[in-house]
């Protein structure tokens, strides 16, 4: 029998996505058959690599690996990954980051196989805090005991220090800065050149005074 027929993908009914982030970050050894180049003895030696997150960003992107490839075939995995709907904490080794956590705010689902299937998503409302589901051209209420299942694909969490009144992106506290800055700056010119035009008449002034 051909070793293929014996193949059996390792599943596990379920995950924490706090683990998968760790075992992302987790020091990994190369092979003997992918050998690194060391500068230093001028040989290839079988190293060791590692994957740190630094810094992140206001809108956090998680992409579930769903799908399993080999030699011999490929599948679907229908493991369910557990993830947080709010403080989601993140796995950053810069020193000065900072407290950071990150709250769920929307969800894009895969149902099918590898040769077909159907995409949804879940999406939390900004101004009634309320969760609903995307469906094509269908929009419902959601439950939030729905948004954690095996069809979730893509999550999409918010930074919480970059939300504010006026949606989920921090550009608009941004823009009132630079708009606050530029109307600064104008009044500034507007002042240095109505005392350069009183300056001017002071002089004139002076000069009438003396020519009479």
């Amino acid at each position: 029998m051909h070793e293929s027929m014996e193949y059996k993908p390792q599943k596990k009914a379920f995950f924490k996505l706090k683990d998968c982030i760790e075992l992302f970050t987790t020091k990994e050894k190369l092979g003997a058959e992918d050998p690194w180049y060391c500068p230093k003895c001028k040989e290839h030696q079988q190293a060791t690599k590692k994957l740190d997150l630094w810094s992140l960003p206001p809108v956090l992107v998680v992409h579930q690996k769903h799908f399993s490839y080999s030699r011999y075939m490929r599948d679907k995995l229908d493991s369910l990954v557990d993830f947080p709907l709010s403080n989601l904490k993140e796995f950053l080794i810069d020193p000065n980051a900072g407290p950071c956590r990150y709250d769920l705010i929307a969800v894009s689902n895969h149902y099918g196989g590898m040769g077909r299937g159907h995409y949804t998503a879940y999406a939390k409302n900004k101004d009634d805090d309320k969760w609903y589901n995307f469906d094509n051209s269908s929009v419902s209420p959601a439950n939030k005991d729905q948004i954690v299942s095996k069809a979730a694909y893509v999550l999409f969490y918010q930074r919480q220090d970059t939300v504010n009144g006026t949606g989920y992106f921090d550009l608009a506290r941004e823009e009132e800065n630079r708009e606050g800055e530029e109307e600064r700056k104008s009044v500034t010119s507007s002042q240095g050149a109505s005392a350069s035009v009183q300056s001017n008449e002071d002089v004139n002034d002076n000069v009438t005074m003396k020519t009479n």
